[in-house]
């Protein structure tokens, strides 16, 4: 230097550097050195250094690839435990957030004849109102069918056969949409025993001119209110039908309607999505088993007091050996 200082300093270095900057700095030295100084200092170091560097302590390992295209939005809150196995194979489509299921509950349909879900939802249900019991007793709006299919005439509310609330609900939490899987979920009032109440599931891609496809039957299981549950795969539709065909004995019918006395038929329509673009359809069900039919040996439980029930596979025989049998 050409003037030297004027405040020597009163601890020279033992080991002076051998190659001076040529460039020394202009600004005032920093009043708190570091006292680990690194040892692989930067030969491009920044023009323009951070105003708000990081607190309270910088890593210990930096980045060796930093990367070239950083947020233009960084957090403001970063995690205090960041993870030591980050992935080495990031997703190229990062999900948004997961879907908020949402339940539809329809209304009346005065052109439909049923209860309807008008816009799509994760769930669409009848509510608890809406086909309450059936013709012959507590039922609004009977018989609640897309079609002639009707009730039995005969069954007293919450003594016999009748369908309370149906509700069709998407698996996998998102909207109902063609290709996903959904689940049809029926109450049920069965008598006596439940064990000759039967419940047939069907579905209708298009609710305006249903043709109805068969999904399953279920037993009622047991007396009174009982909850029946079947899954199927949603077809392509904006707006589709499901039906419950609850009867007691009988079969069940290529039409879709059983149209025994005790029995109870209603549908639901419900708004639909359209498949998303590229989306697999889900697997359909597999083949079903029918159900074993009521054993004959059940029209012997059947006394004079419901005598009326003698039908089908049964009948009743008059005389000293009066009763229900099964038929021959």
């Amino acid at each position: 230097t050409d003037v030297p200082t004027s405040t020597p300093t009163t601890s020279p270095s033992t080991s002076p550097t051998r190659a001076p900057t040529n460039a020394p700095s202009t600004s005032p030295p920093t009043d708190v050195p570091t006292s680990t100084p690194t040892v692989s200092p930067s030969t491009s170091p920044t023009g323009e250094p951070t105003d708000s560097p990081t607190a309270p302590v910088p890593t210990k390992n930096p980045t060796s690839s930093p990367t070239k295209y950083p947020t233009s939005q960084p957090t403001t809150s970063p995690t205090n435990f960041p993870t030591t196995s980050p992935t080495t194979s990031p997703t190229s489509q990062p999900t948004s957030l997961p879907p908020t299921p949402t339940l539809v509950v329809a209304t009346f349909d005065p052109s439909l004849d049923v209860p309807k879900c008008s816009t799509v939802g994760s769930s669409c249900t009848s509510g608890s109102l809406l086909l309450n019991g059936k013709v012959s007793n507590f039922e609004p709006n009977p018989p609640n069918s897309l079609d002639t299919c009707s009730d039995g005439s005969r069954g007293s509310y919450h003594s016999d056969e009748s369908i309370d609330e149906i509700k069709v609900s998407s698996v996998d939490g998102g909207p109902l949409r063609g290709g996903s899987m959904a689940e049809i979920e029926v109450k049920v009032w069965a008598w006596s025993t439940g064990s000759a109440d039967t419940a047939d599931f069907y579905y209708a891609a298009n609710a305006n001119a249903p043709v109805w496809e068969f999904i399953e039957s279920k037993r009622a299981g047991g007396p009174d209110l009982q909850t029946l549950k079947v899954q199927y795969s949603i077809p392509d539709g904006l707006l589709q039908a499901v039906r419950v065909n609850f009867r007691y004995l009988g079969s069940r019918k290529a039409s879709a309607c059983s149209g025994g006395r005790w029995d109870d038929v209603d549908d639901l329509v419900f708004s639909a999505a359209a498949a998303a673009p590229g989306a697999t359809a889900a697997a359909k069900q597999t083949s079903i088993p029918p159900l074993t039919p009521v054993n004959s040996s059940y029209c012997t439980t059947i006394d004079k007091s419901h005598k009326n029930r003698c039908v089908d596979i049964c009948r009743w025989k008059h005389g000293k050996k009066g009763g229900c049998y099964p038929k021959k």
